[in-house]
């Protein structure tokens, strides 16, 4: 009861009680063309803003926030034929760059999350190097529906990007073209291609496609080509046990088949560091 009349409450005081600190959506591109999009008062007056309660990836707790279904806003920028698109990159303030595929949000429910129904702030806890830190979400947080959702629920922090500033609609073979293995390559690299997209092109670039927070992977000399699967192996399940307090996160522990998802993403580092585009800088 307390959380209807809060969202009653917020609700009457109109769009100016939710709008985010900067007054405006994401930049909205197809790709990499700027899309134009409704405002922040438009969206309001064609879409209600839900309350959603999700288990949080970060804060690992339950948590209520104010959104707006991320589908319907994607109908009312890009028009239905977005489903019709291949993979969504979503670009955050601090160069987190995660790419997931658009089949991902037509068979599961996404939100646009911009207010916190159980707190003040727009803030989640996160550890983060190895102690307790409080991050600001604004001006968006792309969550998701797990609670009755086990896939979702088990993968995690992937899709979850915070400080949401841009959105494009690409195609596969655009995007990435330049981290593609060769068709010739063995079926592993090929599943460690997918499994690079999936957990760390948000961070990692490889031939400089990806995201900013990590380094380049294949550009310059690769770590591939300087260091045995002996290292990379515990590195990418345990980055903590080589450099305690390292900021980036172990491999999802609850990953089905992780050992071989591990095997996967170094037999790909490796293949990509023998290519030609390993010893150029991107």
């Amino acid at each position: 009861m307390i959380g209807f009349l809060l969202l009653f409450f917020i609700l009457a005081a109109g769009p100016s009680a939710l709008a985010n600190p900067s007054g405006a959506l994401p930049r909205f591109a197809l790709r990499g063309e700027s899309v134009a999009s409704p405002s922040v008062e438009a969206l309001f007056e064609t879409l209600s803003p839900q309350e959603v309660t999700v288990m949080d990836p970060y804060e690992k707790e339950r948590v209520q926030f104010l959104a707006f279904d991320l589908a319907a806003v994607f109908d009312a920028v890009y028009s239905p034929s977005w489903r019709d698109e291949e993979e969504i990159v979503f670009t955050c303030l601090d160069g987190y760059q995660p790419v997931i595929p658009v089949s991902r949000v037509k068979a599961h429910s996404a939100w646009l999350a911009f207010k916190r129904i159980d707190q003040t702030h727009f803030t989640i806890l996160k550890q983060e190097s190895g102690e307790q830190k409080t991050i600001e979400l604004a001006p968006y947080y792309v969550v998701w529906e797990n609670l009755d959702d086990p896939q979702i629920l088990m993968e995690a922090d992937y899709g979850w990007p915070y400080q949401l500033v841009g959105v494009d609609l690409v195609r596969s073979e655009d995007r990435f073209n330049a981290m593609t293995p060769s068709r010739d390559a063995p079926p592993q690299v090929q599943a460690g291609f997918e499994a690079f997209r999936i957990h760390c092109i948000h961070c990692h670039k490889i031939n400089g496609v990806g995201g900013q927070i990590g380094p380049e992977l294949n550009g310059g000399v690769s770590p591939a080509a300087l260091r045995e699967s002996s290292w990379l192996r515990p590195w990418i399940s345990a980055p903590d046990s080589i450099k305690p307090n390292t900021r980036m996160p172990a491999l999802n522990p609850a990953l089905p088949n992780r050992d071989e998802t591990i095997d996967a993403l170094i037999a790909y580092l490796q293949f990509m560091a023998a290519s030609p585009a390993a010893r150029e800088e991107p």
